[in-house]
């Protein structure tokens, strides 16, 4: 089944013409019941048994800045603050593996097995590294050699303690389905990937996209949760939001395709709440349709600086209060990890930044010149509650190429300076009106 793009006004609700009802249930406002929960994403688990040594492992580490090798121990940590903690519940908003293979999963759920013990539940969605990935590989000196993947069925056998399991309903199109995570409170875990696309021997897809059919199937659970008298949040790997202007300009496979028209439909059922990754930022971002306030509430990888988590309270029945942890010490390193963590991350854009400009026939003196401030710029949108310096871009010793290159950049450089509102990290949300505090 290949995912469709949407096809339909984005001032029309999907499904109210064919269900008499519908329009009347969805200007219902339904509380939300008292609750404390856990948010952590883009986990990419890597096992250290499929190689951390060679040329092909060392070209994959220059060109990403997540902290493969530290993985599990990073997850370790988290995992054990999380199941120490008072809540109901926690949610995996996709990516929980490098690329998708099996020997991942399981470790993966074995951490989340932790979790379970210390008497929380855990919902899991897929992500674009997650299911049918053709990148699943180990690494042999200077090449790679593939392994075992997981399809559909093998993810929802190893995730059936973790959201599956528990599952209302399941969409027959995709990997999405509907929990209720705590009485009254319905969690819809979308997804929002592309694997059934992805082609052995070609690169995975990274963008993402619903169904003609999942859209249809998505809007019947919103209709059937009013109907139950469920308040509904949403939890899926790609953002329904640009979280930075020219977001979708550089970079708009990190959204889900056609999200004007996705966010009207939350916005037409009063759903206020979407729990998003894949960018690896902690950012929030809202957008308002009609009277109805929107927040994709986007967490942070676990396994890049600054290693964030959620903690998220639903109390007096309309207000969200969201806080925000990091990871800062690990058992191997120490209190040292912190410092680790940021410096990883902005060496690592340096050499991905080096390389673009390479391509672009820039030397590497005049690259040193604006590496470091791409790198600075990722990093504060990655940490979240940005402050756009006086000078977002010093062309101080440019020559003209890289001034005109830079120039194609700058909106980028500038957008990740941007902090739209609200506030990422610590706040306080009105699910009715949508006002916003310091928490």
């Amino acid at each position: 089944m290949i995912h469709l793009s949407i096809a339909c006004s984005a001032k029309q609700p999907f499904l109210f013409q064919n269900d008499p009802d519908a329009l009347a249930l969805s200007q219902t406002r339904i509380p939300f019941p008292d609750t404390r929960f856990f948010v952590i994403s883009d986990t990419h688990l890597y096992d250290a048994g499929l190689g951390t040594t060679g040329e092909a492992f060392q070209e994959y580490l220059d060109n990403d800045r997540k902290l493969l090798e530290l993985s599990d121990e990073i997850i370790n940590t988290a995992i054990e603050e999380i199941a120490g903690q008072d809540g109901d519940f926690v949610l995996v908003c996709g990516d929980l593996t490098k690329d998708g293979e099996i020997i991942c999963h399981r470790g993966m759920a074995g951490h989340l097995s932790r979790l379970k013990a210390s008497g929380k539940k855990v919902f899991v969605a897929p992500g674009n590294h997650d299911v049918a990935n053709p990148a699943a590989v180990r690494f042999s000196g200077a090449g790679t050699e593939p392994v075992p993947t997981v399809g559909p069925e093998a993810f929802k056998q190893i995730y059936q303690d973790y959201g599956y399991g528990q599952a209302l309903v399941q969409d027959e199109h995709s990997l999405s389905y509907v929990a209720e995570p705590v009485e009254g409170l319905w969690l819809l875990a979308l997804d929002s990937c592309r694997w059934q696309e992805n082609v052995p021997g070609h690169h995975p897809i990274t963008s993402g996209a619903f169904s003609r059919h999942t859209l249809d199937w998505i809007e019947q659970q919103l209709i059937a949760a009013k109907r139950a008298g469920k308040a509904v949040m949403v939890m899926q790997h790609h953002g329904i939001m640009e979280h930075y202007p020219a977001n979708e300009k550089f970079y708009d496979e990190y959204i889900i395709k056609d999200h004007d028209q996705f966010t009207e439909l939350l916005a037409a059922y009063k759903v206020p709440l979407a729990f998003t990754g894949h960018f690896h930022a902690q950012d929030i971002t809202l957008k308002k349709a009609g009277e109805q306030v929107i927040f994709d509430i986007e967490t942070g990888s676990l396994v890049t600086a600054p290693c964030p988590f959620r903690q998220v309270e639903f109390k007096d029945g309309n207000t969200a209060v969201v806080k925000s942890t990091t990871v800062r010490s690990i058992p191997s390193m120490g209190d040292a990890f912190a410092a680790h963590a940021e410096a990883y991350v902005v060496e690592g854009t340096k050499k991905m930044a080096n390389t673009a400009l390479a391509k672009y026939k820039v030397s590497q003196e005049q690259s040193d010149l604006i590496n470091h401030q791409v790198a600075r710029a990722y990093l504060a949108h990655l940490k979240g509650n940005e402050v756009m310096p006086a000078t977002p871009l010093d062309t101080a010793g440019f020559n003209p190429w890289l001034r005109f290159v830079s120039w194609m950049q700058e909106d980028l450089i500038h957008g990740w300076w941007s902090d739209l509102p609200p506030e990422d990290n610590n706040l306080t949300i009105d699910l009715d009106t949508g006002e916003v505090s310091k928490a």
